[in-house]
């Protein structure tokens, strides 16, 4: 503790040099930070948001057709099926277009049983209470500042028309920060929704029914208008994720190549402030500091900054993520800045600043002391 005077002293001896190399590692610890974030969100969300007893039929053709509602009665009287609801979403804006938020009709008599993790019985118990409530996520009510009671009015994109609903209570999973759920008899109100479901989520009885459950409802619509295609929760996530692998990868490859450049940067600028420091080193080993004490010195200071550097980069990018997050991969997605993604930005970037500092201060004291004070001099 004796030293820490000595090494601010140093940090600020060229407070130009210092701040310069501070933000140089706090900028590529915000796109290490950034860029990281992605396929650790997306991990998180396929760990989280997946469950073996849920299946999720949507038309053979793709997500992007529909399926008539009366599917739903057919399903529900096959065996091993303990909860089935309709799904519908609808993509809204509050006040202005990039204020995105999703609507989702599900039944609320079914909600707190397909989803507990969403809803408990008494939430589901007050959205279907009336079909102009609505549940909001915990987010939403931060950000716009909104209390159960509320009654407020969203902007439909696709269909362009308003809905309007009042808050009768906040939806109890991070999962659904960014959501509004109504009761889909709500949206079935809507011309375009008139009659149809984007998908069925069917809920088995038992983990081991899941699979033959699924072929059943296949073989049952199989010469139907609209055929079906379902898959287990698992496996639907596994197949969006996959389509987005090339992308997680390219972020982590971006990342890598970020802090690379900056360390190369960082460890050129910290063996300028060695080399500037070569007769004070070598007059402080004369009067008996040693070599390890020197170099220890010289590390903190450059893991210190690095620390510093890490802590003001992970900061900005909580912040833009939480602005901006929900707008770049869709509200339901919801980009966030996960803490082990901010604990191994801060580390990167105190190594950054450790390395950059150890290599040229182990060569600056290398030298005899002689030959550092005559090629000073």
């Amino acid at each position: 503790m004796k030293f820490v005077p000595l090494i601010i002293h140093n940090l600020l001896r060229n407070r130009r040099r210092t701040i310069l190399s501070v933000l140089s590692i706090a900028v590529s610890t915000l796109i290490f930070a950034g860029l990281m974030s992605v396929p650790a969100v997306a991990a998180r969300l396929l760990r989280d948001r997946v469950s073996t007893l849920r299946l999720i039929c949507g038309n053979k053709a793709g997500f992007s057709y529909m399926l008539p509602a009366a599917y739903g009665e057919t399903i529900r009287d096959l065996p091993h099926v303990s909860a089935i609801t309709g799904y519908l979403v609808m993509m809204t804006s509050y006040r202005k277009a990039g204020e995105l938020i999703p609507i989702v009709g599900v039944d609320p008599e079914q909600l707190h049983v397909i989803w507990p993790e969403w809803a408990s019985a008494e939430d589901a118990a007050a959205l279907g209470h009336s079909r102009a409530v609505g549940l909001v996520g915990e987010g939403l009510k931060k950000r716009f500042q909104w209390k159960v009671g509320d009654n407020i009015v969203l902007h439909g994109l696709a269909p362009p028309t308003d809905l309007s609903f009042t808050i009768a209570d906040t939806l109890g999973s991070r999962q659904t920060d960014n959501l509004v759920i109504v009761p889909i008899d709500r949206l079935n109100q809507i011309a375009d929704f008139e009659g149809k479901v984007a998908v069925f989520f069917v809920k088995a009885d038992a983990s081991e029914f899941a699979q033959p459950l699924l072929k059943q409802i296949d073989e049952r619509f199989a010469n139907a208008p609209s055929e079906t295609s379902t898959q287990t929760e698992l496996g639907v996530a596994q197949s969006q994720l996959h389509d987005l692998r090339l992308l997680f990868v390219g972020a982590q490859l971006f990342a890598g190549i970020v802090v690379i450049v900056i360390a190369l940067v960082s460890a050129n600028t910290a063996a300028m402030a060695v080399r500037e420091r070569r007769h004070e080193l070598a007059v402080m080993r004369a009067l008996g500091f040693t070599r390890r004490s020197l170099v220890g010195f010289m590390v903190t200071e450059g893991m210190l900054m690095g620390l510093v550097a890490g802590a003001l980069g992970t900061a900005i990018a909580y912040g833009a993520l939480r602005l901006a997050g929900p707008s770049l991969l869709g509200p339901e997605f919801g980009l966030h800045l996960m803490p082990v993604v901010a604990a191994e930005s801060v580390a990167v970037a105190g190594a950054i600043g450790l390395l950059s500092a150890a290599i040229p201060a182990l060569s600056a004291t290398r030298r005899a002391i002689a030959d550092s004070l005559r090629s000073t001099v």
